[in-house]
């Protein structure tokens, strides 16, 4: 769980806070989940089915709770190609991949807010209650938990850009006339710096959309684990 999460996981955080972080999680939760784990099992073969148990369920927690605060990285993506900002790019220090600026900028900023909310308290305490329910960890089960989510992402990403998108369609609108009424004047080149501009006001406004965003985030993939638990 704490290797996929978007916090304890980041490739920028030295390994030994990651390892200390993740013994003194471990010990804690221990103490907490210890009554409800039952005995040991008896064979080789019930080990070996109880470690890739949990293994798979602390990678799809971690995983979800991260593809939660995705949303706003991807909103970030459409809010830089809209706003002319999609050509420059930086190295994200959690996934190593170059990402354009606001994507980088609205990711950051959805962690930061992912913490403020006590974000990481919810799924820790999502996965001390996993052991009060039986897991299901089908084929048809991943599918009907995992797809609905994407989606619900992949609209709340358009969500957070919509005024981002609204702002660059205006400013597109507004250069075409232009270039409609002098032919001789290269518009959308002289219009690059306003409608960038006018995007990056788009952006200032729109933050505090971000915080509800990361809770409905967060509630979702909370939710969605959770329904892989009640399912069995």
């Amino acid at each position: 769980m704490l290797i996929t999460s978007p916090i304890f996981g980041a490739q920028n955080t030295p390994l030994q806070v990651r390892t200390f972080t993740t013994l003194a999680i471990s010990g804690a939760l221990t103490l907490a989940i210890g009554p409800k784990m039952g005995p040991p099992p008896s064979d080789l073969f019930g080990l070996g089915a109880a470690v890739l148990q949990e293994v798979v369920a602390g990678i799809l927690l971690g995983s979800l709770v991260n593809l939660a605060l995705t949303a706003g990285q991807m909103a970030g993506a459409i809010m830089d190609i809209q706003s002319g900002l999609g050509m420059s790019q930086e190295l994200n220090p959690v996934t190593g991949v170059p990402v354009t600026i606001l994507s980088q900028f609205k990711f950051m900023l959805a962690t930061v807010l992912f913490l403020s909310l006590n974000g990481h308290h919810l799924m820790l305490l999502a996965f001390a209650r996993s052991y009060s329910f039986l897991p299901n960890f089908t084929p048809q089960a991943l599918n009907h938990a995992f797809l609905p989510m994407l989606s619900a992402i992949c609209f709340l990403a358009v969500q957070i850009a919509t005024p981002v998108l609204g702002a660059g369609m205006i400013a597109d609108a507004a250069l075409a006339l232009v270039a409609k009424a002098v032919p001789q004047m290269p518009a959308m080149l002289v219009g690059g710096p306003a409608k960038q501009a006018l995007g990056l006001a788009a952006v200032a406004l729109s933050l505090p959309a971000l915080t509800v965003a990361v809770s409905s985030g967060c509630q979702l993939a909370i939710s969605t684990f959770a329904h892989l638990f009640r399912a069995g």
